[in-house]
């Protein structure tokens, strides 16, 4: 009979633990997908947001999308920002997270960070998503542009984890691809031009017999020359800020589909 007291108050203890500890990591009361603007099948937003789900605990930095029809008076940066700050997104004590806005009135799209995502999804890297997800928004391929966004976050994530720059597979091997090309051709065609040429081991070979003679030697000053360069702007490893209307400090940027 203790026994099964026993069992059953530990039970009772571990249940309640792992409600704390639930809590902890989000104190957020919405999905991680909210599509508000209904662009997406029951299906389709079941599935885009267990896949969030899945990113965001994997990697303990939550992934969030919201669809909307219109942002009333804010822009597309302070509704994003607001979204996740009145919400309770973000996972852990820092509240990492990254939030992707759509509203269809103006076809504005906006990207809000915080904590550890700020420093992730520096200012290239969002372009770099933009530019991918972006075409399926503009045509309407909703599901594809979501899934889209959905893949490169957990890309991203996934190596600034590892502590391993993020290079995209594609673009990468596409460029080292024509680089090999072009250095193929370029190089064929010097090698074709040369073919009369012989290495020669000693600088005398070039030299025709008694036709150099050095009598006289100086060293004469002619000019000096300063050179002016531009102080270097900010690198592709930095993330602009700005502060939201509850205070905290935000990463993010906005554009039109």
């Amino acid at each position: 009979m203790k026994k099964r007291n026993l069992l059953a108050i530990l039970t009772i203890v571990f249940w309640i633990a792992s409600l704390v500890t639930g809590f902890a990591v989000s104190d957020r009361e919405l999905p991680l997908l909210v599509d508000d603007a209904d662009l997406l099948t029951d299906s389709e937003e079941r599935a885009l947001n267990l896949k969030l789900e899945e990113i965001s605990e994997e990697h303990e930095c939550e992934v969030a999308i919201v669809t909307v029809y219109s942002l009333g008076s804010k822009t597309a940066t302070e509704y994003a920002d607001d979204f996740f700050d009145y919400n309770g997104y973000g996972y852990g004590e820092n509240n990492d997270g990254i939030l992707l806005l759509v509203s269809l009135e103006d076809r504005d799209v906006a990207i809000s960070t915080y904590g550890f995502a700020i420093k992730t999804f520096t200012d290239s890297k969002q372009d770099y998503i933009y530019d991918e997800f972006l075409p399926y928004l503009s045509n309407a391929n909703y599901n594809k542009a979501f899934s889209t966004f959905a893949k490169l976050c957990d890309e991203i994530l996934a190596q600034a984890r590892a502590g391993t720059p993020f290079l995209s597979g594609k673009r990468l091997i596409i460029s080292l691809g024509i680089g090999v090309v072009f250095a193929l051709i370029i190089t064929g065609i010097m090698k074709s031009k040369l073919k009369s040429v012989r290495f020669q081991p000693a600088a005398s070979s070039y030299v025709r017999k008694d036709s150099l003679n050095i009598t006289i030697s100086r060293d004469i000053f002619l000019y000096s020359k300063l050179d002016r360069r531009a102080k270097p702007k900010s690198s592709s490893s930095d993330s602009s800020t700005h502060r939201s209307s509850s205070g905290r400090i935000h990463g993010g940027s906005s554009r039109k589909f």
